[in-house]
């Protein structure tokens, strides 16, 4: 029975993410979050799998949809609590975070935003519609990063929400599943969902 589960449980890890991106499998996704996690917890988020705190990242792709990077946003909510509360800010610098899927590497995607768009009607209409409301928020989304320096297509990205949920407890879906253990050594159990 205990080599049925962890050939159940290697299959699981090695099962392709809901709606997958090309070549991204549930395994991978999960090492890269456990990564950041390890890298990020209490700096940039306190609630892992809350939707107030931490709850998504969008697997970016390149032209050939071959995944290039995750970006984690943060501190989602964090600008409708007042200062201190729980879901307010650590750090409103640290909201919005590049993770390379080929080393694991995690950088502050701040340096990695465009410093000029193009000049179009589409890109005029973003800048005075949309980009003010999510420079207040911090948000950086995948259209602004700087094509030199990131080489993603951003019609190729996938946006990958995880939920807390309890661990131990019978899962209506398993192969969404995944575990993450938290510095502090504390496991997290997350459903992930397109």
């Amino acid at each position: 029975m205990r080599r049925l589960k962890i050939v159940i449980a290697l299959a699981l890890l090695a099962a392709p993410l809901p709606g997958a991106a090309a070549g991204l499998e549930k395994g991978e996704f999960q090492a890269l979050l456990q990564g950041f996690v390890s890298h990020a917890y209490q700096k940039a988020f306190r609630h892992l799998g809350d939707e107030r705190d931490f709850d998504h990242g969008h697997v970016l792709s390149g032209s050939d949809g071959a995944p290039v990077a995750i970006m984690w946003h943060t501190q989602e909510l964090a600008l409708y609590e007042p200062a201190g509360s729980e879901f307010g800010y650590l750090d409103p610098g640290g909201r919005n975070w590049l993770q390379w899927i080929s080393d694991g590497r995690v950088e502050n995607a701040d340096r990695y935003e465009r410093k000029s768009y193009p000049a179009s009607a589409t890109w005029d209409w973003f800048l005075a519609a949309d980009l003010p409301g999510l420079r207040k928020n911090r948000t950086i989304l995948d259209k602004m990063l700087d094509p030199g320096q990131v080489s993603i297509d951003p019609a190729k990205t996938v946006q990958y929400v995880f939920t807390r949920v309890g661990c131990g407890r019978p899962s209506p879906a398993p192969d969404t599943e995944m575990r993450v253990v938290l510095p502090s050594r504390e496991p997290v159990c997350l459903s992930l969902a397109r």
